[in-house]
């Protein structure tokens, strides 16, 4: 178990983190001659915390939020439909603790977002709707943006999720999708801390995931490749790669000549290297 004040300054470095992949999304879209005066986002699983969302919708972008699941895992504060909802989707124990860390603790999260954000967060009129990344309920050429962080590598069918963007991007659009890499040291979603930089290895064997032909994910992975997303994406009709680049690496420490031998399918740099960064734009 997770002590409190542990649980506090994980929160402040997911704050912090978030905070800056907000900061390199904007500036990003900038260098691309959008204003968000004029811009309408998609967030493409945007999550149980809306993070992208709800930072986009506070400072004044039209964005709209979307995920399987949003219609009852977001929310802030007590909301007794929404937690019934989730009961009977996953039992007692997971909605009590879902309750708890609400009630707790996701304030604080806010709070230290904001914080690091320097302006306040609202979540009046936000629009988050329900709603897979392959099967997006919108008409062709809606947005001049998708955003998506950490959901492609949870995709059972990435290329119809591919064909999904390039359909509601309008031409000249772009997309910004961040994948995290199922090779990595936390590809396998199973570390206690996964907060880049902050990695934790608790009871879990370092690329455990890559090792144990018995490991099991703790949620649904489609253990694609870099390479094979590249693959994906080149063969997307009217998406056009324009950018390229890895985001984050870790493990170096953990990566002794023994493994890399155990792991010879891989390389070092696909081993360390934790997460990439792919813009598209619609041709």
């Amino acid at each position: 178990m997770i002590g409190h004040r542990k649980r506090l300054d994980m929160l402040k470095s997911w704050a912090a983190h978030d905070a800056s992949l907000y900061r390199s999304f904007i500036n990003l879209v900038t260098k691309f001659g959008y204003t968000f005066d004029s811009t309408h986002v998609l967030d493409v699983g945007c999550g149980a915390n809306a993070s992208m969302t709800l930072m986009l919708h506070s400072a004044g972008v039209k964005v709209t939020g979307i995920d399987e699941y949003i219609g009852y895992r977001w929310g802030l504060g007590f909301s007794p439909s929404r937690y019934l909802r989730y009961l009977g989707e996953v039992g007692l124990p997971k909605t009590l603790r879902k309750v708890v860390g609400e009630l707790v603790y996701d304030r604080h999260y806010y709070t230290f977002l904001a914080k690091n954000l320097g302006f306040s967060l609202t979540e009046k009129e936000i629009d988050l709707q329900e709603m897979k990344a392959d099967n997006v309920q919108f008409a062709n050429c809606t947005f001049d943006i998708v955003h998506s962080n950490a959901t492609w590598e949870h995709l059972p069918n990435v290329k119809k999720a591919n064909l999904e963007v390039a359909r509601i991007l309008r031409p000249g659009g772009i997309a910004y999708i961040e994948i995290h890499l199922f090779p990595s040291l936390s590809g396998g979603h199973d570390l206690p801390w996964i907060v880049p930089g902050k990695t934790e290895l608790g009871d879990v064997g370092p690329w455990g995931h890559l090792r144990s032909p018995t490991w099991r994910e703790p949620v649904y992975l489609n253990r694609l490749r870099e390479k094979d997303y590249r693959l994906l994406f080149e063969e997307t009709p009217a998406l056009k790669i324009v950018d390229w680049r890895t985001e984050f690496t870790e493990g170096e420490e953990f990566l002794t000549d023994q493994l890399l031998n155990e792991l010879s399918d891989y390389s070092r740099e696909e081993l360390t290297k934790r997460s990439i960064i792919v813009t598209l734009q619609r041709e």
